[in-house]
C-alpha cells in the first residue's frame, strides 16, 4: 500500500468522464509514472473539455475507438454499474490493464465473464473499492494484522446518502441497488477485516420515497451477513436522507474484536466557517489542495498505476470482485424474496 511512485511509465486512457471519471483523468494526468493519452465519454463535449484541461491528446465518444489505440496500456472504466461487463471484457481482450470502478458487476454471470477475460489476457484487473485507502480503515487493518485487537467478531456498518444522489447526481439510479452503490464499500472493508467469505445472508428493503418520485429502486436496505469463520456483519444503507443534512454522506463503522474495538466515522466536521451570510461546517473525505487532489481516491488510482508499472498484483483483484459480487447479488435477492441466501 506504499504511495511512492514506481519507476517507469504506463500510457493511460479513461472511459467515462463523469463525476468519478474526472478523478481518474485528473490523477492519471498528474502521476509521474503515467501519461494520460485519451479520454472517452458519450458526451463528446465533456470528453473534449476534460482532455484539454488535463492534457490528453485523443478524444473519443466511442469506447471501442479508445481501446483500438495501441499505445494505451491501461484504462480506467468509470461507467454506470449496469454497463461494466461489455466494456471491461473488451478492454481486457484488447490487452489493456483495467481499473474498474466499483461495483465489479450487478450479476454473478457478468463478474465471472470479467474474471475469465482477465485470466485469458493475463493483464492486471483492480476493482476500485478505494475506501481501503481511508486512513481510519487502513490503520484499523494494521492493528488487526498486528494482533493488537485480537480476533474480529462483529461489525456494524452504515453508509447513507441524501436524496440528492438518486434524484440529481445519478440519472441511472433506477438501474442499480444500494448493495451495489453503497453497501459494497462497507462489505469490502468487513470482508478485508474478517479474511473470509459470506456464508448466509438475510436482508430487507422498502420502497416508499423514491417510488413516489418515479424512481424504481428501494429507499433502504438492512442486511445481516454471517461469515464462514463465525463473524457477523450488519449493514445498513439508505439514500433518502433530506438534502438539508450537513453532508451528502452519512457513515459509521464499528468493529468489535476479542481484545479491542474500533469506531470509525470518516466524515467529522473539520472545517467550520462563519460569515455575514451564514454558517457552514464541512467534512472532507478528499479534496483539492493548492490545485492538487489529495486523499484516498488519488491513492487508490496511484496504487493501480504502480501495479501496472511494476507488474505486481493490485490490493483488490478480480477474484476479490467476484466474491464480493456474489454477496451483493445475494443481498438483493434476499431482500426481494424475504428468504435467507446461502453461499
Amino acid at each position: 500500500m506504499a504511495t511512492a511512485y514506481a519507476q517507469g511509465n504506463v500510457n493511460y486512457g479513461v472511459i467515462g468522464a463523469g463525476i468519478q471519471g474526472e478523478k481518474h483523468i485528473e490523477v492519471s494526468s498528474l502521476a509521474p509514472n503515467a501519461t494520460l493519452v485519451a479520454v472517452c465519454d458519450m458526451n463528446e463535449d465533456r470528453a473534449r473539455s476534460m482532455a484539454l484541461k488535463h492534457g490528453a491528446k485523443h478524444v473519443f465518444s466511442d469506447w471501442q475507438e479508445l481501446l483500438a489505440v495501441d499505445e494505451i496500456e491501461a484504462v480506467s472504466i468509470a461507467l454506470p454499474d449496469h454497463l461494466h461487463r461489455e466494456v471491461t471484457v473488451a478492454a481486457l481482450e484488447a490487452g489493456k490493464h483495467v481499473l474498474l470502478e466499483k461495483p465489479m458487476a450487478t450479476s454473478v454471470e457478468d463478474a465471472e465473464a470479467i474474471v475469465a477475460a482477465q485470466k485469458a489476457a493475463g493483464t492486471k484487473l483492480m476493482i476500485n473499492w478505494s475506501n481501503r485507502w481511508m486512513i481510519a480503515f487502513a490503520k484499523t487493518k494494521e492493528k488487526l494484522d498486528s494482533g493488537a485487537m485480537g480476533d474480529p467478531l462483529y461489525c456494524y456498518a452504515r453508509l447513507n446518502n441524501t436524496t440528492y444522489v438518486p434524484t440529481q447526481m445519478l440519472s441511472w439510479a433506477a438501474n442499480t441497488r444500494l448493495p451495489y452503490w453503497l453497501i459494497c464499500h462497507r462489505y469490502d472493508i468487513a470482508r478485508w477485516y474478517f479474511g473470509c467469505e459470506a456464508k448466509k445472508i438475510t436482508a430487507v428493503s422498502r420502497s416508499v420515497v423514491l417510488k413516489e418520485m418515479g424512481i424504481d429502486t428501494p429507499d433502504f436496505y438492512q442486511v445481516t451477513v454471517e461469515f464462514e469463520n463465525g463473524q457477523v456483519g450488519n449493514f445498513e444503507s439508505c439514500w433518502v436522507l433530506p438534502e438539508t443534512m450537513p453532508y451528502m454522506v452519512d457513515s459509521k463503522f464499528q468493529l468489535i474484536c476479542t481484545k479491542g474495538y474500533a469506531n470509525i466515522d470518516p466524515t467529522p466536521p473539520v472545517h467550520q466557517l462563519a460569515t455575514d451570510d451564514g454558517y457552514s461546517h464541512e467534512g472532507f473525505l478528499a479534496a483539492n489542495v493548492m490545485g492538487q487532489p489529495v486523499g484516498f481516491v488519488r491513492q487508490a488510482i496511484e496504487h493501480f498505476i504502480n501495479c501496472c508499472v511494476t507488474g505486481s498484483e493490485p490490493l483488490i483483484t478480480g477474484e476479490d470482485g467476484l466474491q464480493i459480487t456474489r454477496a451483493l447479488v445475494a443481498m438483493v435477492e434476499a431482500a426481494e424474496t424475504g428468504e435467507a441466501v446461502y453461499l
